[in-house]
């Protein structure tokens, strides 16, 4: 009887003792988080946010940078293309409006030449304004622009150099900073005369009439 009641007192010591730590659990639960840990959990969370958000934006960053490097490219390939597919067909080029050629090796942001249409010696130029690359139509009286045709948006930089064998060198720049790309390129006319006279005299041997016309 006496093992009993021992054993008895043995098994409620225990449970009250367990109910006892269940009880604190649940006192400490219910009290929350002290401050210390609330601030620390906000620093953790700051960190992470702060990493993924440099994570981000590095990222978008790069891709940006790559999208515009791509148009640049883009841009300075249309208009090399587009002035090499013009002159390599002129039968005159020269980057003075004084002379009917030039030779000298010194570069310019301009050049003029001549081709064919329809049998016409017609006068044409290349010219870079602000950010814009345009082909003008020339009149022959002074030169001045007739019309011209937009050949591409954001060139920031445009040189010519003619050599001594009439090879043009273009060097065409798109953009700016990191995205700038720079292309180079050469062309050779084909129907510039190995001989150069006067370019009326030219004409007038060939017997090709010369767009006189404003």
């Amino acid at each position: 009887m006496k093992k009993d009641e021992k054993s008895q007192k043995a098994w409620k010591a225990g449970w009250q003792k367990g109910e006892n730590m269940h009880l604190t659990r649940l006192l400490k639960l219910e009290q929350g988080f002290t401050l210390v840990e609330i601030l620390v959990a906000f620093a953790l969370l700051g960190l992470v946010i702060t990493a993924l958000y440099s994570f981000y934006f590095t990222g978008l960053r790069a891709w940006n940078r790559s999208v515009e490097r791509m148009e640049n490219q883009q841009t300075a390939r249309i208009s090399m293309d587009k002035m090499i597919s013009e002159l390599q067909y002129a039968h005159l080029v020269k980057l003075s409006i004084n002379q009917d050629s030039q030779t000298t090796g010194e570069p310019g942001d301009i050049i003029y030449f001549r081709t064919y249409i329809n049998g016409i010696s017609a006068r044409y130029s290349f010219r870079l304004e602000g950010t814009q690359l345009h082909l003008d139509r020339r009149r022959d009286t002074n030169n001045s622009v007739r019309y011209t045709s937009l050949v591409a948006l954001g060139v920031t930089g445009l040189e010519f150099i003619i050599d001594s064998e009439d090879t043009v060198f273009i060097e065409v720049t798109a953009g700016e900073g990191s995205g700038k790309v720079t292309l180079n390129g050469a062309v050779k006319p084909r129907n510039i005369p190995r001989v150069k006279p006067d370019l009326l005299e030219l004409l007038n041997r060939k017997g090709v009439k010369s767009d006189q016309s404003a």
